[in-house]
């Protein structure tokens, strides 16, 4: 079934919607002079316009966050002034979003009180908007101090993160801090308001809902509005295919009317796909509205009151939880338009601290990465807030995947009445915008508030289903089980709802059934990452490492030399993991031999570790599509792709967008064919009680290929091992015309000995061209026992062409970095790469000289 509507704008002759801009602010009740916004855009927020003026230092540098937490506990006012006509008959002021605490008051007198940052408000304002000039103000009262005063009344619940006042606010969560973000508490107008003013007509929240048949053939097409119509009108839908076929429709509408609709049915339909299944293909459908009997107009050429045109995208989407051919539980993947998508995927966190300083540019560059990187799935944390539709936008264009939380993260929430109906309405209304984007196949109940609810012993027995949950200590249940699926059923019954991220089976741990977040790598039992392929489950919807983020953005949020140095007192507030720098530690010091520990070494080191455990994750996960019933893993989201603010977190992209070593890792990873290779060791019995610890190991390489595309590749597929300090060649092993299957993995050699002294590379050659497909290698582990050809001896060459590089070597290299010493904008195809003999590897770089000097690090380099 499916979907969904991507763009809408409104106009005509009798509605012109004026968007309020222009806003000054001041502290509240401290007798200050108002300061005018150094900008003119229409959303704003209090900690960009007290950096703007001067009042206060760029939070994101050094320790200034320390020096700017007063500012979350003042309350601020906001005041703008606008010109209006009251003649119309309908006047109304839209709120698309006030944070959090508001009083609203046009000229002088209060319209509307808010507590919801999520909830969107109408107020109708005839009688109070005068002819000529308009004062709205907006006083904002502290998020945390209003919530303290909640939880003073109400009592204290248990959250992991942030401030425990904040699971009875509802605001962004991780504005009160994360283990990867700072507290700043802002406020403001941080979505749109409008003036509307209207005699004849207006819609809104158009909604093209399309049933898809289950054999594609068919689309039943539904076109719903709401409306205000003083005066009967016309309605005409018109739909325009991709391919430019139209179908018109029409309706009437009384005057008083609030509602309508028009239906079609649509032969073979052209569908929207995901990114690499098909074409993202979309239909138009424009509303015109026009006077009943049309008295004032000729039949030719009526006035247009209002439009609305709206982009759609066509597609069947669904949550395949079935049970399995030969294993426990059940399956947990995704289908669209009948075609099961392998996710390969990142979870996203808001792109910046301060919403308000990001642009459409920023979405989509964001996005665009996400494409880079051979990502088909973004989800959008519960901890954050219902993204912009500039986000959606770019996933419907694109073709990546939305996975939506609903924004409930690591709390034990209330459910008391007063805080339900708010929850209902904040779904309602964010439902209502985001219906229209086909990108979104999910829903979620929250994230890790069962997690929760078990560390915690909360009242969840599963078995209990009677909703009376209200009464316990885990009443936030009802809005996970019954609130919110209840809203998504009735307004956007066609994309799947899930209670929660992690939720299935017997407990959030069970693999075999839901989603899991896998966090026994750097959190829990913090597992060597070489153990993932004991890791995987039916879909792992978070996983990740920690790691630094470059050097070039080190320097910008570190201003002074002295602090740039991995343990300083900067770089400590910049990393807010619990234990970060211990457990960091940890993973480096058992995994990588160091030469030093200065700035530049330890940036290298994380990053590698980073890289490597992602790779061994998404390998593992990818290994397990297996095909039709044997979907053992379903997909995988990297925690995370983005960043707030400067921080060492477990982000493939820093906040200043440049890339880590783990995004070009992820890329290679997750590209539609890769070849793979898995060490695994086996202790050799020596005697009946030798300990496990003391005896030896013989390993073996399995080596497979993942196809996520819908095409089958005949393949070439030749396995080499060489010895890593001389580069010789030990062994070579050729497949010739290997059937690839079509999504699904294939596997290719099983049990070949190697041993410690060797790397394995595993490359896949079209049979046809020789072209190749897909690279892959493997190094005995852990690698800081690996003995390294010398520096002198590596025949390490990097040639640089205009916009490219090519890179051989004499011996196997284990994560080659390339980087410019001058400070110069060039990204790179691929970073971080494995090299071996006899082969040249090709790096575009667009913008690169071939007088520039590049910079090359790689594993062991003395």
């Amino acid at each position: 079934m499916a979907v969904i509507a991507i763009h809408q704008a409104e106009q005509g002759q009798g509605h012109v919607p004026k968007t309020l801009s222009g806003w000054k602010w001041r502290q509240l009740d401290k007798q200050q002079e108002w300061t005018a916004c150094a900008h003119d855009k229409p959303t704003t927020e209090i900690f960009t316009d007290l950096i703007d003026a001067g009042r206060i230092p760029d939070p994101f540098l050094d320790e200034n966050e320390k020096l700017v937490q007063w500012v979350g506990e003042a309350d601020w006012e906001y005041e703008c002034s606008f010109k209006a006509v009251a003649g119309s008959a309908r006047q109304v002021l839209v709120f698309d979003g006030l944070d959090t605490f508001a009083a609203v008051y046009l000229n002088d007198q209060l319209i509307l009180e808010s507590d919801n940052m999520f909830h969107t408000h109408r107020v109708d304002v005839h009688g109070t908007l005068r002819d000529g000039a308009n004062s709205l103000r907006i006083v904002f009262r502290s998020a945390l101090n209003q919530g303290k005063a909640i939880e003073a009344e109400l009592g204290k619940l248990t959250c992991f993160n942030g401030d425990s006042s904040r699971v009875y606010v509802r605001k962004a969560q991780y504005h009160y801090g994360w283990d990867w973000g700072p507290t700043f508490l802002t406020c403001g107008p941080y979505r749109e308001i409008r003036l509307e003013t209207y005699d004849a007509a207006v819609l809104y929240d158009v909604f093209a809902n399309a049933v898809v048949s289950d054999d594609l053939q068919q689309a039943k097409l539904d076109i719903t509005f709401a409306a205000d119509v003083p005066k009967s009108v016309i309605v005409q839908a018109t739909v325009t295919s991709p391919s430019g076929k139209t179908v018109p429709l029409a309706t009437s509408l009384v005057a008083g009317a609030t509602n309508g609709s028009v239906s079609t049915a649509i032969a073979q339909p052209e569908l929207w796909y995901p990114i690499n299944h098909g074409p993202q293909a979309f239909y138009t459908v424009k509303l015109e509205v026009y006077a009943a009997g049309n008295d004032n107009d000729t039949a030719s050429s009526p006035t247009v009151l209002a439009t609305s045109r709206t982009r759609i995208g066509i597609r069947r989407a669904r949550l395949v939880q079935e049970p399995l051919l030969d294993a426990p539980g059940t399956s947990f993947y995704f289908e669209v338009n009948n075609e099961a998508v392998y996710v390969s995927g990142s979870n996203w966190i808001p792109r910046h601290s301060f919403l308000t300083a990001l642009t459409d540019a920023d979405y989509r560059q964001s996005v665009d990465e996400c494409v880079a990187s051979n990502q088909n799935m973004l989800r959008v944390w519960g901890g954050g807030l219902y993204e912009h539709d500039a986000f959606y936008d770019q996933c419907d264009e694109r073709g990546v995947l939305v996975w939506q939380d609903f924004m409930f993260a690591c709390g034990q929430y209330p459910c008391h009445d007063i805080f339900e109906q708010s929850v209902r309405r904040e779904a309602e209304d964010q439902v209502r915008r985001m219906r229209r984007f086909c990108s979104i196949v999910l829903y979620a109940g929250n994230n890790e508030d069962y997690q929760v609810a078990e560390q915690i012993s909360l009242d969840w027995d599963q078995d209990d289903n009677s909703g009376n949950w209200t009464t316990t200590n885990f009443p936030a249940r009802y809005l996970y089980e019954r609130t919110l699926p209840a809203v998504v059923a009735v307004l956007n019954a066609q994309v799947p709802y899930h209670p929660g991220s992690p939720w299935g089976g017997i407990n959030t741990e069970d693999a075999t059934m839901g989603d899991i977040h896998m966090w026994h790598v750097w959190h829990g039992t913090q597992e060597p990452y070489q153990n993932w392929p004991k890791l995987t489950g039916r879909f792992v919807s978070e996983f990740g490492m920690l790691a630094f983020p470059p050097r070039r953005s080190v320097e910008r949020y570190v201003t002074d030399p002295a602090q740039r140095y991995p343990q300083s007192a900067v770089l400590d507030l910049h990393n807010k993991a619990g234990g970060g720098e211990r457990r960091l530690g940890s993973y480096i010091l058992e995994n990588l031999r160091l030469k030093s520990v200065d700035l530049d070494a330890w940036i290298y080191a994380s990053q590698l570790v980073q890289a490597e455990c992602l790779a061994s994750a998404i390998r593992s996960c990818r290994r397990q599509w297996k095909g039709r019933r044997r979907e053992y893993c379903g997909g995988q989201l990297v925690w995370q792709i983005n960043d707030c603010w400067p921080v060492s977190s477990w982000a493939l992209i820093d906040f200043y967008g440049e890339r880590k070593l783990a995004f070009y890792a992820v890329k290679r990873r997750s590209a539609p064919l890769v070849v793979d290779l898995g060490r695994t060791y086996v202790s050799v019995e020596e005697g009946k009680n030798t300990l496990e610890a003391l005896k030896p190991r013989r390993a073996h390489i399995d080596v497979w290929a993942a196809n996520a595309s819908l095409s089958q590749y005949v393949s070439d597929v030749t396995v080499t091992m060489f010895d890593i300090v001389s580069g010789t060649v030990v062994s070579t092993r050729k497949l010739k015309s290997e059937s690839l299957a079509a999504n699904e993995t294939t596997e290719l050699l099983h049990g070949l000995a190697v041993d410690d002294k060797t790397a394995v590379q595993a490359v896949v050659r079209d049979a046809a061209t020789g072209a190749v497909l897909s690279r892959a290698s493997d190094w005995p582990q852990p690698l800081k026992h690996v003995a390294l050809a010398t520096s002198q001896d590596s025949g390490v060459q990097v040639t640089v062409f205009d916009n490219r590089v090519e890179i051989t070597s004499k011996v196997p290299i284990k994560g080659l970095e390339l980087s410019l010493s001058a400070d110069k904008a060039v990204t790179w195809s691929d970073n971080g790469v494995d090299v071996f003999p006899g082969d040249v590897y090709c790096i575009d770089a667009p913008g690169l000289s071939r007088t520039d000097t590049v910079d090359v690090r790689y594993y062991g380099l003395q």
